[in-house]
């Protein structure tokens, strides 16, 4: 089996839990892809993971970080409209393997590709605040075109994404 470097836990508790090591590179089942990473985002759920919040659902050792940015390294059997040499972005499933790694195995529905007009960096920084301003405009507070919000503390992460002008039809 290859190998590749990560950052680990073997246990939960404090930054002093994380190891930079090896770990086995993953492979990709059938609906899945592997992801070169090439920017990883950090969000609170990664500290929470890591002092034990869902503790009961996790497995260890555990690779934390869930938002990715990099390129398709290979693709399952099933997997169609993604192709190696994309550039993608993702937000995988927390229960499962994160992004502190040369590659992440990610399930295709939950990868998107990268637009041209963001780099690797700014697209790892998009999935989950982005998601999160979705589902609070729109999901939660039914958010629908010709209303309007206001929204105190625009400039954190989730903020900054559910600060546009103008909600289309």
């Amino acid at each position: 089996m290859e190998t590749m470097k990560a950052i680990r836990m073997h246990a939960f508790g404090g930054p002093e839990v994380l190891a930079y090591e090896d770990a086995p590179r993953p492979v990709p089942a059938a609906d899945e892809v592997l992801i070169r990473v090439l920017a990883a985002g950090v969000n609170p759920v990664d500290w929470k993971i890591r002092e034990g919040y869902m503790r009961e659902k996790i497995s260890l050792p555990l690779v934390p970080g869930w938002d990715v940015a990099g390129v398709i390294e290979e693709k399952g059997p099933a997997v169609v409209g993604l192709e190696p040499g994309d550039g993608v972005y993702a937000l995988p499933s927390i229960l499962r393997n994160g992004a502190y790694a040369e590659y992440i195995v990610v399930k295709a529905s939950e990868v998107t590709l990268k637009p041209d007009s963001l780099d690797y960096d700014h697209a790892a920084a998009v999935p989950l605040a982005a998601l999160t301003a979705w589902q609070s405009l729109f999901d939660l507070a039914h958010l629908r075109a010709g209303r309007k919000i206001l929204i105190h503390a625009a400039a954190g992460g989730v903020g900054h994404f559910g600060s546009f002008r103008e909600v289309s039809g």
